[in-house]
């Protein structure tokens, strides 16, 4: 001991004296480890050395001088110095390394410093067996809590242990230095553990930190945990074709395995399916298969969980049959409805429609106001998606009052006199009339009922199986056929009728020979008259005579004034140019000149409104009497004169007064 410390000393001194001219080094000595039994070789070289230099190693235990330069201590028979010390290369070769080789070593020389050279050596040994796992290898129900712990036996240097959930890092614990131990222990709690836990792998891993040298060992604990069914439905519903094959599926998730059973809702009898545990099986379903099925999972553990599984089944529409063949309604009936009821799934589009049509209607089947043309055959039709359409017809029979039809026509006909009158009647009743008869009412309100192959007349009735109609031909029709033509009939239910105005036009070639012979025979008449005018007239100028004297002669006295002159009044009195007639003391107005363009007012006769004292005279028409030719009735033809023109003057003998005949005169 006293020549180890000598030597230190010595070396402390050579290495102080050279501080001035210190070595640097080029490779620093490492912390390594090695195996027991192994070798390991610690590296240490310097620049700048000198040949006075001088290289050291110490070591365990505490820093005993192993190597001086190339000289090894001859207690350290495993130990050399390798290396090219020409290039300043000193390593400390280990060879069959032993627990107590472990250590820190230091290499050094004069000028350098000590703490820089220092490295530590461990010597490992592995663990020889992987950690004891106890706890958690039976059966744990779900709530309850497992202590886990590992062990583990001998190894240099003591391990660390772990916990992994899986790959998860739980927990984790070291070696301490105060522990003088050979095993080191890890233990880990679980508290209260559920379905999660149930298979999951616990593992401790024994590591001693050296993974170059030696690998970590491990061992695992898989818990069971036991926990209550919980069931899973994959397809709460499923649709299935009728007559196809229905697998229904319940999934149950609980430790340990739970035993299956189902049974449908608001069924009390067997199922018909095969049982296979998580499966039923149901074979060649049917549309009364559809419902809910429900499945029950135990596993004693309570409680028991249940799941339900919705069967649809497809199948085409399906019209209910207690729908009428034949359906009767009575006509003018107002808001009259039919109603088709099918079934079908997917749920059926229900429609109605005439059939030999492609006329569709909404259902239910609607009419406002029923007539015969609702009446026929009617199909209820049903479509669903993947299945042709069904149908089932019903006949709509109306029945009731019958109907005109036609009832917009013109009730009035017009033909020309001569021509030929077609009226008609068409009516449409169920049940149908007797016969459709016809009637003629005269414009003198007489009635006759009409035949046919009478008078001309030609009735052609038809019949079909709702309809009714007569055509009425009446031939060379004249003035007295016009009148009103009715066509009436009736079932049980009523009457109706139709009238029908016939008019008749004459032709316009007897209207023209009407109007020629009308003209013809007024011109021989005035042509007679004119005549006769002519021959009188030559007769009475024969018995005229000059006047000789002014004024007036006359063989007999003048008429008396009219009474109803007032007494104020003249003859003068302004109606001048008159020619006076007794009869029955009236007077009549001459007429105005023709030959004058310029009338003047003494010229106007009793017809214009602009006469001067219009008021006295007579307020009647002139009054001519029917007198026959001759000299006789002419008593005396003289003129009259009153400061102007010479007037003549006619005074005739009044006849009987059943001989007159009132007339206008005309100039």
């Amino acid at each position: 001991m006293a020549a180890d410390s000598k030597g230190l000393l010595i070396a402390m001194l050579m290495i102080s004296t050279w501080t001035a001219y210190a070595a640097k080094y080029r490779v620093i000595p490492k912390s390594t480890a090695v195996l027991l039994g192994g070798t390991i070789t610690m590296k240490c070289a310097y620049d700048e050395l000198t040949p006075a230099d001088t290289v050291v190693w110490l070591g365990p235990p505490n820093f005993k001088l192993i190597a001086t330069g190339k000289a090894v201590n001859p207690r350290f028979q495993r130990y050399a110095i390798t290396g090219d010390h020409s290039k300043g290369e000193f390593n400390l070769a280990i060879r069959e390394a032993r627990l107590r080789d472990e250590g820190n070593y230091k290499c050094s020389t004069f000028g350098v410093d000590e703490a820089e050279g220092l490295a530590e050596l461990t010597v490992v040994e592995p663990v020889p067996a992987p950690p004891d796992i106890d706890g958690g290898d039976g059966p744990v129900i779900h709530g309850h809590s497992i202590l886990l712990s590992c062990v583990s036996y001998g190894g240099h240097p003591l391990p660390r242990l772990e916990w992994y959930n899986g790959t998860r890092l739980v927990q984790s614990i070291r070696p301490s230095e105060q522990w003088q131990m050979e095993d080191m222990v890890a233990k880990l709690s679980i508290r209260r553990v559920s379905r999660w836990e149930n298979g999951v792998n616990y593992t401790c891993k024994a590591d001693q930190g050296f993974p170059d040298l030696v690998k970590p060992v491990a061992s695992s604990r898989v818990l069971d945990i036991q926990y209550p069914p919980e069931v899973f439905i994959p397809r709460p519903s499923i649709f299935v074709k009728e007559g196809d094959l229905a697998n229904l599926t319940c999934l149950v998730d609980g430790n340990p395995t739970s035993t299956v059973t189902w049974r449908k809702l608001d069924h009390h009898h067997s199922l018909a399916g095969a049982e296979r545990g998580n499966h039923l099986i149901l074979h060649k379903v049917s549309r009364y298969d559809a419902g809910v099925y429900q499945c029950t999972a135990d596993n004693g553990i309570p409680p028991v969980d249940v799941g339900t599984v919705t069967l649809k089944v497809r199948y085409p529409p399906w019209i209910d049959p207690s729908m009428k063949q034949t359906i009767t309604v009575q006509y003018d009936n107002d808001g009259f409805s039919l109603d088709c009821l099918a079934e079908g799934n997917p749920k059926p589009h229900i429609r109605w429609r005439r059939k030999n049509t492609n006329l569709y209607w909404d259902n239910p089947l609607r009419f406002n106001r029923v007539d015969y043309g609702v009446e026929g055959t009617y199909e209820c039709v049903a479509t669903n998606e993947g299945f042709p359409e069904v149908s089932k017809e019903t006949k709509i029979d109306v029945i009731g009052l019958p109907h005109l039809l036609g009832q917009d026509l013109a009730e009035v006909l017009t033909v020309q006199s001569g021509g030929t009158a077609r009226l008609g009647c068409r009516i449409v009743a169920d049940p149908l009339p007797g016969r459709i008869s016809w009637i003629w009412r005269s414009k003198q309100g007489i009635e006759n009922t009409l035949h046919d192959g009478l008078n001309g007349i030609s009735i052609n009735d038809k019949i079909t199986e709702q309809e009714m109609s007569s055509a009425l031909t009446v031939k060379h029709v004249d003035i007295g056929r016009a009148g009103t033509y009715i066509c009436q009939a009736s079932n049980i239910f009523g009457p109706v009728k139709r009238n029908i105005q016939l008019e008749v036009e004459e032709s316009r070639t007897s209207l023209f020979i009407i109007i020629i012979a009308t003209t013809a025979s007024a011109l021989a008449l005035m042509a007679t008259m004119a005549f006769g005018c002519v021959l009188k007239k030559r007769r009475v100028t024969r018995k005229q005579r000059k006047p000789t004297v002014h004024g007036v002669s006359a063989s007999r006295p003048m008429p008396p004034v009219p009474k109803y002159i007032h007494a104020t009044s003249t003859i003068d009195s302004g109606v001048e140019d008159l020619e006076l007639h007794e009869l029955d003391r009236a007077l009549k107005p001459h007429p105005p000149s023709r030959g004058r363009d310029d009338k003047e007012w003494k010229s106007v006769g009793l017809a214009y409104s602009g006469l001067v004292h219009s008021t006295s005279l007579p307020p009647y028409s002139t009054v001519e009497r029917q007198l026959p030719d001759g000299e006789d009735n002419i008593r005396h033809l003289t003129t009259f004169r009153e400061d102007g023109p010479t007037v003549p003057v006619r005074i005739l003998l009044p006849l009987p007064f059943s001989q007159a005949r009132t007339t206008s005169y005309s100039p």
